[in-house]
Formats: C-alpha cells, structure tokens, sequence
C-alpha cells in the first residue's frame, strides 16, 4: 500500500508540473492541473454510484462550496482569493475515513469516511476543511514551494531512462526523491492544515451546519487514533495530531460564540425504544445503555409509556442535561432531571424487573448516569 501511496504521489506531482510550468496565479491553469490529477486518481480508484449516497455528499458539498464561492475569508496560508471553481464530489470505494481535494475543485470522500460520521454536520465539517483547501489555493502554494523538488525528480526520471536505467531503478529513485520531498514540506503541510480547519469553521457557520460537527468529528478520531496500536508516521505525519486539531477547532468555535453542544450533532445520546423480546414489554435505551424495560400498566400500552418516557429524555439532553441533574426523589419513587419528573416506575414496572420500586428507580438513574459518563469520556482523547 505504501509503494502504491508513493508511486501515486509522485505521478500527480509530475502531471501537475507539466501542466503548469510557471505555476502562475491562474484559475484557468488551476482547475487544468486539477483535471489532470483527477484522471490519474480515476486510473487508480474505483468510484461508488449508490445514489442516495451521492445525493447527500453533493448536497451538504454544494452548499459550502457556495460559500466558499462568495465569501473571502482571510488565509494564514494560501491566498483568499475567489474562484467560480465548479466543484465535483465522488464517493471512493475505500473503508478509510479520509477525504482530500485537488485544486480547481475536485472532491473526493472515501465510503469509510460515510460510514464513520455520525450526521450531516460531521460530514459538512469535513467537507469544509477540503473545499477551504481548494477556496485558499493551498495546493498552488505547495506546487510552488516543491518545484524545484518536482523538476529535478522530473529530469532524473527522464535521464534515467535516456541512458537505458531499467524500470524498477527508476521507480526507486522516483519514490526517494518522493520521500525527500514530503519530508521538506511537512512544514507547508501542516500550516495549510490550521488554515483550512480555521477557515472551515467560518464557512459551516454561514450554512445550516453545526461547526460542533467538525469538533465531534475530530475528537472521535483523535480518541481512535490513540486506542490503536502505536505507529511512527514519520516523514509521513504531514497532519498536525488530532488532540491538537480538535483543541483549536474549540477555539475558533468559541471565538463565534457557538454553543457546543455535542448531542445535536452525534449519536451519542440517541434515545431509543426497542421492544424487549418474547413479551409486551419494552425498553429505553441510550446508545447501547439500557436505561429502563416497561410494563404495560394503568391501561396504557408499554410500548406508549417507553416511548413517553423516551421523547422527555431525549429533550432533557438536548437542552444540556449533565450528571449533576439526575437525581432521585420522593423516597426513591421516581427520577428527576433538570427539576422535571422523568419517569415514576409503577408496581408493574417494579414486578417486571423482579424487585422493588425504589430499585427500579436506583438502577433507572444509575444507567442514565452512566450514559452521560459514557458521553464525557467519548468527548476526551
């Protein structure tokens, strides 16, 4: 994989330095040399064509595109400059949650990528970070710091095989002079990474997208990123870590006095009613917490208390419940959040179970903690 990564590395590098031999300021040469990389990526990938799925890449895609279209934004790196670039969105076949753009407007998110966010929101965050890289003409400005890279990896690939130098020597040297390259410009890299997650928080703000989504986003993969086995990026670290990406995410958040709220962009304190098999009983759940199993009783289905019972919950989180606001009361006869009676468990409820009321409450706010626990160390990496 890492031969191919680099074999492909160095062939859109080589397209992109035929096609612009001066590198000038110029649109029109800037969408050209996007188009070119966009066939040597149609060469090596396989494209997704579910409908549904492109449907909604290209909506959420299209809208920030329109803002980045219409709105200069200040750049820390690249250039602000407005471009009509006509943006295209595909769906790539590859479980890896990554996407990446090429100048001129070509988007690309990967099918891991679909399947690892947790709204819309999520994906406008990362959306936005690859069309800011696209809007602040990050891949010109990197094309003009490595040209002198590009040219003399060009002219030994050349002059390699001038003198009768066998294939596989070439493509040696083709991928030394890669590594060297990506090893010069880390530096360029990462400066355009702050910029483009800076400015993608200006660009989610003036669309119907929840910044927070690209700050749950990233914290969940930073959190991801530790739990797996240690790896040395290396020369190939050209991202800043993910801890500290989420950490200016938060600042340039707070900056827009944004409320984070976490729950309305993630599922991470989805309530739900499942039935509980083999009965007529059913259950509330958060995420996979069970919080309560219900009796039919009082002459109402237990399906229709759940999903009472669920609807409030579900309300009481979004308006910002925390551990410190579930509580017990009336002699451990029922669970309060935020002030407001959540549920009063009946006798039904208690024989269901196999115990007692008070008990039924007890576990009923034990699990709800739990879930909110859950929820808070889900937020930490």
């Amino acid at each position: 994989m890492r031969l191919r990564f680099l074999n492909r590395c160095w062939l859109l590098a080589l397209v992109l330095l035929i096609a612009l031999p001066a590198l000038a300021a110029n649109f029109e040469q800037e969408i050209s040399a996007g188009k070119k990389a966009s066939e040597e990526v149609a060469k090596e990938s396989k494209f997704i064509d579910d409908a549904a799925l492109l449907d909604r890449v290209r909506t959420v895609g299209s809208a920030i595109a329109k803002v980045a279209s219409e709105t200069e934004i200040k750049a820390t790196y690249g250039q602000p400059t407005l471009a009509k670039f006509d943006y295209s969105f595909k769906i790539i076949d590859d479980k890896d949650a990554n996407a990446f753009a090429l100048p001129g407007g070509f988007v690309y998110v990967n099918k891991g990528l679909l399947d690892y966010v947790q709204s819309d929101d999520e994906l406008a965050g990362v959306l936005a970070h690859e069309i800011a890289h696209v809007a602040h003409h990050h891949g010109m400005q990197l094309l003009k710091a490595e040209q002198k890279q590009l040219t003399a990896m060009a002219l030994a690939i050349i002059v390699g095989a001038s003198v009768g130098v066998d294939s596989s020597t070439i493509g040696d040297l083709a991928q030394a002079m890669a590594l060297v390259r990506i090893a010069k410009l880390n530096s360029y890299g990462q400066d355009a990474e702050v910029d483009a997650d800076r400015t993608a928080v200006d660009y989610l703000a003036a669309t119907k997208y929840n910044p927070v989504g690209m700050l749950t986003f990233m914290e969940r993969y930073a959190r991801d990123e530790i739990r797996k086995p240690g790896m040395d990026y290396g020369i190939f670290a050209t991202h800043p870590p993910s801890t500290e990406r989420a950490k200016w995410i938060i600042d340039e958040i707070e900056k827009r006095d944004i409320p984070i709220n976490r729950r309305l962009v993630t599922t991470y304190m989805k309530v739900e009613v499942k039935p509980v098999p083999d009965s007529t009983a059913s259950s509330v759940w958060i995420g996979d917490i069970e919080i309560m199993r219900m009796a039919d009783s009082g002459g109402e289905k237990a399906s229709a208390r759940s999903q009472h019972m669920a609807d409030k919950l579900g309300n009481l989180l979004l308006a910002g419940a925390g551990l410190r606001d579930v509580k017990i009361g009336g002699g451990s006869q029922y669970v309060t959040i935020m002030d407001q009676v959540l549920i009063s468990p009946t006798m039904d409820d208690a024989e269901l179970a196999g115990t007692s009321v008070a008990d039924v409450v007890n576990s009923t706010a034990t699990a709800i903690r739990k879930a909110l626990l859950q929820e808070f160390l889900n937020s930490k990496y």
